[in-house]
């Protein structure tokens, strides 16, 4: 049976990888890529945990598939909530603290074993102090994406779960208006500059743009951020993966390079004049650093 103090003892020096950013900015992508990596978890989808954000939620039922999937499947999720009524026998009720090192300690140790962490969920940038202060060593890579860009991916988002039956309750989060678009996008920036004076130096801006226009230069940059070995393997599909078969873009398995990159933005078909107007002056004070790759620090 483990116990807390090894559990932080564990986090204080791991060295995860944590992918957080934008939604519908390559955060998937950069995950499938870096779970082909001998050092970090081997995840065979990109589904997000939101445990920083909800450490909880894989207590509860009903199961959180992503949760599950991230956990290599039903066996893995009980194996957790055992773990932790193990440690409530001996501590109490948990805190979330201990709660979320102890979701990566038992994935480390019985899922993944040998492996250090790897996780994306784009809402974790809400979490980054709570990040650094669990896991001082973590790495953390933001993604950006031309502002108009990600708005159009919001909205054929959208358009396609409507036309496939989608219940609207779960659409509230791709249906924005140009003004509330904005906002995300300001808050972004805010979010950013506010963990940078103390965490830039662990922080790596990744934008889509450059990602999927040189893949294997700017994973080996990233590669060194992280101080791991760049692997070929990260470019392209092994024989084990399967594609997630609610994937928007399957595509993304295959080699990195072979994305809905390297084509004209198609925003001008999807978003009206005055929303591409409002976008472009509203981002304008911060595209210049949304587009520079590199560390923060």
């Amino acid at each position: 049976m483990s116990d807390l103090v090894t559990i932080r003892a564990w986090c204080q020096q791991a060295k995860p990888l944590f992918i957080c950013g934008l939604a519908r900015s390559g955060t998937s992508m950069l995950q499938v890529a870096f779970a082909r990596h001998a050092e970090l978890f081997n995840i065979k989808n990109c589904r997000e945990t939101h445990v920083f954000v909800r450490p909880r939620q894989p207590l509860v039922d009903p199961i959180h598939v992503p949760t599950k999937l991230y956990l290599c499947g039903r066996e893995g999720l009980m194996g957790y909530r055992t773990l932790v009524q193990e440690l409530q026998q001996q501590e109490g009720t948990l805190s979330e603290d201990d709660l979320i090192s102890s979701f990566f300690w038992y994935a480390s140790t019985a899922v993944y074993p040998g492996r250090q962490p790897l996780e994306k969920t784009p809402g974790h940038l809400k979490k980054l102090p709570l990040i650094f202060k669990l896991f001082p060593n973590a790495s953390v890579v933001v993604c950006s994406r031309d502002p108009l860009d990600v708005m159009s991916s919001y909205r054929k988002r959208l358009v396609k779960s409507r036309e496939e039956g989608m219940d609207e309750s779960a659409l509230k989060w791709l249906d924005k208006s140009a003004p509330e678009m904005l906002a995300v996008f300001r808050r972004f920036t805010k979010l950013v500059d506010a963990a940078r004076p103390e965490h830039g130096n662990r922080m790596f801006m990744a934008p889509y743009e450059w990602l999927v226009d040189s893949p294997a230069e700017s994973l080996r940059r990233v590669c060194e951020f992280v101080n791991i070995p760049f692997d070929v393997r990260m470019l392209t599909k092994s024989d084990d993966e399967v594609p997630d078969p609610d994937d928007d873009y399957p595509s993304r398995y295959e080699n990195i390079s072979s994305q809905i990159s390297k084509r004209e933005s198609d925003a001008h078909k999807v978003l009206s004049a005055e929303e591409i107007e409002l976008i472009s002056e509203g981002t304008k004070p911060w595209i210049e650093a949304w587009r520079t790759p590199g560390v923060l620090g």
